[in-house]
């Protein structure tokens, strides 16, 4: 595709967005009145709390309306995700939502204190991150097929760390045991940080965690990376491979994110919250200061993030049945 090709599409994607939200803003001319609430189920620090803060500050600025940010943490997001699902679906509050909140907690908890179905409906789905599986250097492993190998030779002695039982590290470990046929130790740790220091102090072996949180030691040379594991190479690294290209076909686990409403909001309000989400994530600013979490954007319709949800449901379901993952 030509420079003036790409060029045309962006300005095309750019202008469709405009007046989306303008349409969006004439048929809610009173929205906002007041401040937007945006809850964010996971800490501050994190990826879901930059993002969400870069989105409300951006989205401020193109609407003139006042989004903020409030975090309400514990139980794997749960927390966070049933205020927003009980709160009042005035379009005055709305949350984030990732692959945990939508797909990996239906299937890990018998009684999931909301149902996402239900009580919530979607605003966006705006991006996300992959996990890269890394190991410790005195492994003496530099591929991903040396690590299966390796892994058949000594089942079951291989330590695999992840920020703690049910985490996308943890269940993308898993997902990896059950397609290459091999059996890893796995230790949770309090949070994905404490993984990566486990690999760099020898305690572990390997890790699967977002680029975002342990690119800073691939880059220092202090653990050696393996794999990418979405479908696609990641634009930050992309002489990395990914798993589906060395061997194991059909291996995605992608750390995905979007916001929802509590269910019954206003539809129009959804969609001028949804076009304002997809503005701001064009915002050049916005887009540079993503690329430096690894964070991939996505633009498009509200469906978009229940669709991904539907999907995933059971091949998550199905990993956490497998591997006999149980939350302490």
């Amino acid at each position: 595709m030509s420079t003036y090709h790409r060029s045309a599409r962006r300005w095309l994607a750019a202008a469709s967005a405009a007046l989306t939200l303008t349409a969006a803003c004439a048929a809610q001319a009173a929205y906002p009145e007041h401040a937007v609430t945006i809850v964010v189920p996971f800490n501050t620090g994190t990826t879901p709390d930059i993002v969400s803060r870069l989105l409300a500050a951006e989205m401020a600025k193109q609407t003139g309306g006042n989004f903020v940010v409030q975090n309400r943490t514990g139980a794997s997001g749960i927390i966070g995700t049933q205020a927003v699902a009980n709160a009042t679906p005035d379009g005055y509050t709305i949350g984030f939502a990732n692959v945990a909140t939508l797909a990996i907690n239906q299937g890990l908890y018998a009684k999931l204190q909301y149902d996402a179905d239900k009580q919530l409906a979607p605003v966006a789905l705006t991006g996300s991150v992959q996990n890269i599986l890394a190991v410790r250097p005195g492994l003496n492993v530099k591929s991903v097929a040396d690590l299966i190998a390796l892994a058949k030779k000594e089942p079951g002695k291989l330590v695999v760390a992840s920020g703690g039982n049910g985490t996308t590290g943890h269940l993308s470990a898993a997902m990896f045991s059950s397609m290459a046929g091999v059996e890893f130790m796995h230790v949770p740790y309090k949070g994905g940080v404490e993984a990566d220091l486990a690999v760099l102090r020898g305690e572990a072996d390997l890790v699967f965690d977002n680029i975002s949180s342990i690119a800073s030691f691939v880059d220092q040379g202090k653990v050696v990376p393996l794999a990418v594991t979405d479908l696609q190479r990641d634009p930050s690294m992309p002489q990395l491979a990914t798993l589906d290209e060395q061997g194991l076909k059909g291996y995605r686990a992608v750390a995905w994110t979007g916001y929802v409403a509590p269910a019954g909001t206003d539809p129009k309000v959804l969609d001028y919250l949804n076009a304002a989400m997809n503005k701001a994530l064009q915002s050049p600013d916005v887009q540079e200061k993503l690329k430096s979490l690894a964070y991939v954007p996505n633009i498009g319709p509200r469906q978009q993030l229940f669709d991904r949800a539907h999907a995933e449901r059971p091949v998550w379901a199905q990993v956490i049945k497998q591997a006999n993952v149980k939350i302490d």
